[in-house]
């Protein structure tokens, strides 16, 4: 979907794959915020997935969901309300729309890779 705007010198056309990406860039300038990793994913499995970015058009409005990964040791919760803050802001700043809402899910932990020649279990 396309939001069209009429004015005076001619017509202007905002796609929501535009708003998607301001709204995936947006979030991951928040520390400890990544997506799911594309780790080990082939190209159709790619395909099948669906978008953790999604951006519904309606008038002049606009509404965005995420779904994201915390890195470990990070507070979930303030950084979903970090990322709202950034993909509102963002998204209105940067195509005049009204964002009405950003949902955010929280989808996951992403745990640091321990160290492959340490032996975890104790005799």
């Amino acid at each position: 979907m396309e939001k069209n705007k009429t004015n005076t010198v001619g017509s202007i056309k905002v796609s929501e794959n535009v708003i998607v990406k301001i709204a995936r860039t947006a979030a991951l300038e928040i520390e400890g915020v990544k997506f799911r990793p594309a780790e080990n994913e082939d190209a159709f499995s790619k395909l099948m997935r669906k978008s953790p970015v999604r951006a519904k058009i309606s008038g002049e409005t606009a509404s965005i969901k995420l779904e994201i990964f915390i890195d470990e040791g990070y507070n979930a919760v303030k950084a979903a309300e970090s990322v709202q803050k950034s993909v509102k802001s963002a998204v209105q700043n940067m195509t005049g729309f009204t964002v009405t809402k950003v949902d955010v899910g929280i989808a996951g932990v992403s745990f640091k890779e321990e160290d492959a020649g340490v032996d975890n279990e104790q005799a």
